[in-house]
């Protein structure tokens, strides 16, 4: 509206120029075209001022566009460190590290990567944090500069030698208590470890129970050259060939007195108590002493404080829960090599037992076998054959000579004391049997792997730290992987 009357003022204005030019005489053709060119003029439309941008800088004067926001700098490429494994054995685990920090745990071969990324052109090192306790493992190609993605880091393992040391013992008869080989024995016949690292050991010949610490230093705990039958304090205890030993995680000692039948507790004071049996043998289930063994052999413990006994003159594995309460697991009484469940399961007969840390109990059986119980008494054949011999393989393919000790680590392999064949066998949670150290040469050698040489094996058990300890009748003997 406002140009409108704008534009119509213009014409009037115009209009009356001409007017005034024509009446003054001043005009003629020129002064009509004068007006014409003054009437067009005022037609035209004005354009409209374009206001001054308030937003404006001084930078606009001198055509730089303007930026709504400060530029932002793109953030610097990172990279993933990474590669393959290979070698690690099943139901263990790797660790390792990516400049001595980032920590990477492995439980299977192939590919694998640090989760954590590395800036463009930052250093890594790769290398082997924790690892198996019976493996060896190492790095290839594991240092360098990223500046690209990394997947050519080499980590392979492979299983390590076994090295064979004298623990303690003289390697002749006795009783004294001492550090190292100072101290002797008498017809060794079981050994455990508690989670301290502590051993024990079922003295047969001198009637006693034996401790030895960590640091090699051997002592009694409880028992006496004498046998008998006594339940009191330390030496004033008697025991009559006590042929197994366990330890439960309260520190409590129970012991299967093979001569008396019966099962006996020693606290951590070295109190010796009853726990089941009696002196009069049978198989009788009940509660503690009205339960009856027959020449208890070999025993041990479960997470859940479950006392199993291999009840070897009834050819039966026997549990006792913490309340004392007596039960048959697995075996039917006659010597044989059927498995089953329950009562439907021979032995034949049988001579150690371990608990693995799947809960299943683990059987050296006098049919030449490896056997597995489940903890509802399912009983089958893990490894071996009733056809004695030293053969290394899997499951059926393998043979032994009279097993006698096992062991089991926290991987679930197993180790057996093959008594026929002066050896100590592995036999990995997949069936694999392989020989670690000894060979069919009986003597006291120490060494690695077969250059070592045993007699008269009894036992074997496992620390928490994988170590292997065996006894014979008068040694005890460490073995620990070559690193």
């Amino acid at each position: 509206m406002t140009e409108f009357l704008a534009g119509s003022l213009r014409r009037f204005t115009a209009a009356v120029l001409c007017v005034l030019l024509a009446a003054c005489g001043g005009g003629g053709d020129r002064g009509c075209t004068t007006c014409s060119m003054l009437a067009a003029a005022a037609s035209a439309p004005v354009a409209a001022a374009t206001p001054p941008d308030a937003t404006a800088t001084a930078s606009d004067t001198t055509g730089t566009p303007p930026s709504s926001a400060d530029p932002v700098e793109s953030a610097p490429p990172t990279h993933t460190i990474g590669g393959t494994l290979a070698g690690l054995a099943t139901h263990t685990k790797l660790v390792l590290l990516d400049n001595g920090g980032d920590a990477l745990t492995l439980t299977a071969n192939g590919p694998f990567s640090f989760a954590t990324p590395l800036a463009f052109n930052t250093d890594y090192a790769v290398t082997v944090g924790t690892q198996p306790s019976w493996q060896n493992c190492s790095v290839a190609q594991g240092n360098g500069t990223a500046t690209a993605n990394v997947t050519s880091v080499s980590v392979s393992c492979a299983e390590a030698q076994a090295r064979v040391s004298t623990f303690a013992g003289t390697g002749t008869a006795g009783s004294n208590d001492g550090s190292g080989t100072a101290a002797s024995f008498n017809d060794l016949l079981a050994v455990t470890v508690d989670a301290g690292g502590n051993l024990y050991l079922a003295d047969g010949g001198n009637n006693m129970i034996r401790k030895i610490s960590p640091a090699g230093v051997v002592g009694t705990v409880a028992g006496s050259p004498t046998a008998g039958y006594a339940d009191a304090t330390g030496a004033a205890a008697r025991f009559s060939g006590p042929a197994g030993v366990a330890v439960d995680a309260g520190g409590n000692i129970y012991v299967a007195d093979y001569g008396n039948n019966m099962i006996r507790k020693i606290s951590p004071a070295g109190e010796v108590s009853t726990w089941a049996g009696s002196t009069s043998p049978g198989l009788v289930d009940g509660i503690g002493t009205n339960a009856r063994f027959n020449r208890p052999w070999s025993l041990d413990i479960d997470a859940g404080g479950n006392l199993y006994v291999l009840d070897g003159g009834n050819n039966v594995i026997r549990k006792i829960t913490p309340a004392g309460m007596v039960t048959t697991l697995a075996g039917s009484g006659t010597q044989g090599s059927t498995d089953g469940q329950g009562t439907a399961a021979s032995f034949g007969p049988p001579s150690s037992l371990r608990v693995g840390p799947d809960g299943n109990i683990y059987v050296a059986d006098g049919n030449h076998l490896i056997r597995k119980i489940t903890p509802d008494g399912i009983v089958t054949t893990l490894a071996g054959s009733t056809t004695p011999g030293f053969v290394d393989g899997t499951l059926a393919a393998a043979r032994f000579k009279e097993p006698w000790g096992l062991a089991v680590d926290t991987s679930g392999n197993v180790y057996v004391a093959d008594a026929g064949n002066n050896a100590i066998r592995k036999i990995t949670p997949d069936g694999v049997v392989t020989t670690i150290a000894g060979s069919s040469t009986p003597g006291s050698a120490d060494g690695i792997g077969a250059a070592a040489q045993f007699s008269d094996l009894v036992d074997v058990t496992a620390d928490r730290d994988g170590d292997l300890y065996v006894v014979s009748s008068y040694l005890v003997r460490k073995i620990t992987p070559v690193r």
